[in-house]
């Protein structure tokens, strides 16, 4: 027992090669090894296991039936390793098949999220967190978020125009003036970190919208302006699934427009393979809307 103990892969790699070719010289030349050293690390291994493993017949060297059997052993061991070590990169851990987003509010991004982290990583388990992005205390891999958050990573996701959905053919005009939207009958979306956004702006702008309605339900605002019912702003890119262009223009807000950010934020730190992964797709697939 206490050979093996001692024992090391370069005894057994040296003792390998050299019961293939029976040539100590030829062996260290194909591992660029001197000749003194490998003799060495056989005498060593013979010591530590207790037999000769080769012995000198005339000029030849040839394996003693204890180095034969020992050779068949170690030579399918170093195989088995080589293996292990090459299979085992490909086995994900227990706990690397699972990817926990979290979000203040849900957006119509996160279907076609889902569908593609699910395409690209079969068998993955996706878990998604509603919740206060103050709250520190749930785990997580991604936040979306409206800004960067602090000490954490943060990857700029989209950057899109928020813009006026009103109902087709309503204006004869691509854009809107701010002060427009005093005079005009609005919808609006439910407390969210948009709607807040939204408010923020235009309160910065000195307007203060007449609004008709409030609603969490996306797709009812959208479906009253179609009805011509009145306005609504919306994010041009996060909310494309949505709007049916066939029904709905959209105007922009002011000469320069209105624009919101949408982050990718985690915590800093090594990464996994798949949380890599994940924020590869992500950012490629907002870069192609």
């Amino acid at each position: 027992m206490e050979g093996i103990a001692n024992m090391n892969l370069s005894q057994l790699k040296y003792f390998v090669e050299v019961s293939k070719s029976l040539n100590i010289s030829a062996t260290a030349r194909k591992l660029h090894v001197s000749q003194p050293a490998i003799s060495r690390s056989l005498r060593e291994l013979e010591a530590e296991l207790g037999v000769k493993l080769l012995t000198q017949q005339g000029r030849k060297l040839i394996l003693t039936s204890q180095g034969s059997f020992f050779y068949s052993a170690a030579e399918q061991f170093l195989t088995q390793l080589l293996d292990a070590s090459d299979n085992v990169q490909k086995i994900q851990p227990a706990n690397d098949n699972q990817i926990t987003i979290k979000m203040q509010q849900t957006t119509p991004l996160l279907v076609p999220f889902i569908r593609l982290i699910k395409d690209q990583l079969p068998g993955i388990v996706i878990h998604i967190i509603q919740s206060d992005l103050k709250n520190g205390e749930q785990h997580f891999d991604f936040q979306l978020v409206p800004a960067p958050v602090a000490n954490q990573a943060n990857d700029l996701l989209i950057e899109e125009e928020v813009c006026l959905a009103v109902c087709k053919g309503t204006y004869r005009k691509s854009s809107i003036a701010q002060r427009e939207l005093n005079d005009l009958p609005l919808l609006q979306l439910d407390e969210s970190p948009f709607a807040e956004m939204v408010k923020s702006y235009l309160n910065a702008q000195g307007i203060h919208p007449h609004y008709l309605l409030r609603s969490g339900d996306r797709s009812l605002l959208l479906h009253l302006v179609e009805e011509g019912y009145g306005g609504c702003l919306v994010p041009k890119l996060s909310w494309g699934s949505l709007i049916d262009h066939h029904k709905v223009d959209l105007l922009r807000i002011g000469t320069r427009g209105f624009q919101r950010h949408i982050y990718l934020s985690y915590p800093l730190g090594p990464r996994t393979k798949t949380q890599q992964t994940v924020r590869n797709l992500l950012l490629n697939y907002c870069q192609q809307l």
